[in-house]
């Protein structure tokens, strides 16, 4: 069955009233319709030029969702996986940066990934007098906490500052 312009259009409009959409993802959805190419872009250029589809806004909004969870690494691949172009994401982040500039909230990546880290201690059985004195269990659980940064998309020098700062912060209480 081949779908008219209204139609292609009706379904695109339907699609993004569910949810966000990137223009990949319409474009994907509308040429699984068997709708000419020609169509489907002239459906996307309608989209974004009315506001309909905007994929910087697609990724603010993806970043924002996902930033106080995942690192830069993750929610870049993440995107690219959506079709988001890199230059759209960078615009992402930068209107984000600018967002939270004037709204006074200068938060850096550091607090999320020490808002993550907490979260995952406190799930998890540590035996923090064991901690002090055995250095290969000190050592796996380091590792263990790292890896667990790591998958979530967190920079390596950052993930390593801030596990290194959270156990000091442990030793230092308890004394």
């Amino acid at each position: 069955m081949s779908y008219d312009y209204s139609r292609g259009l009706n379904y695109a409009l339907y699609l993004l009233s569910l949810q966000m959409r990137t223009s990949h993802e319409i474009r994907e959805k509308l040429l699984g319709k068997e709708m000419s190419v020609e169509m489907v872009e002239q459906i996307i250029s309608y989209l974004c030029a009315h506001h309909f589809l905007d994929d910087v806004l697609y990724a603010q909004s993806f970043i924002r969702s996902r930033r106080h969870k995942f690192g830069d690494y993750r929610i870049k691949a993440d995107l690219k996986r959506k079709g988001v172009s890199l230059d759209d994401v960078q615009k992402g982040y930068e209107a984000l940066a600018d967002e939270e500039e004037t709204e006074d909230e200068t938060v850096d990546d550091k607090h999320y990934i020490k808002q993550v880290l907490d979260k995952k201690i406190a799930v998890t059985t540590i035996d923090w007098d064991r901690l002090k004195t055995d250095y290969k269990y000190k050592y796996s659980l380091y590792q263990k906490l790292a890896r667990f940064l790591a998958s979530r998309g967190f920079a390596g020098d950052v993930i390593k500052n801030v596990i290194s700062e959270r156990l000091a912060e442990e030793f230092f209480d308890e004394t």
